[in-house]
């Protein structure tokens, strides 16, 4: 005795069809957000290490601010500052003069 095929109707199979389409769409979907999260993550983690290194600078600044000697050459440097006694030499450099005259 064969055993006789039942053959699925059309329309169950194209359900079955777009469900698995609908299935696979989301799946695709909710990938690609993790890429995204991921790809953010990364770059969030190079920010943060990127402030770390910027803190450190800024508490070894605050550390060289508490010694006067820093001070002085920060104000010497920056300022054209000059301490008592001491004549303050300016070099012109004249090809610059003359151009902007």
């Amino acid at each position: 005795m064969a055993r006789r095929r039942r053959r699925m109707p059309k329309g169950v199979k194209l359900f079955i069809f777009l469900l698995v389409a609908a299935c696979i769409a989301v799946v695709c979907k909710q990938e690609y957000r993790i890429y995204q999260i991921d790809r953010e993550k990364a770059a969030t983690q190079q920010r943060i290490n990127q402030l770390k290194e910027q803190k450190a600078q800024l508490e070894k600044e605050r550390k060289n601010l508490d010694d006067p000697r820093y001070i002085e050459k920060l104000a010497r440097e920056n300022y054209n500052m000059v301490g008592k006694n001491e004549v303050p030499l300016f070099i012109i450099d004249e090809q610059k003069q003359a151009e902007q005259k």
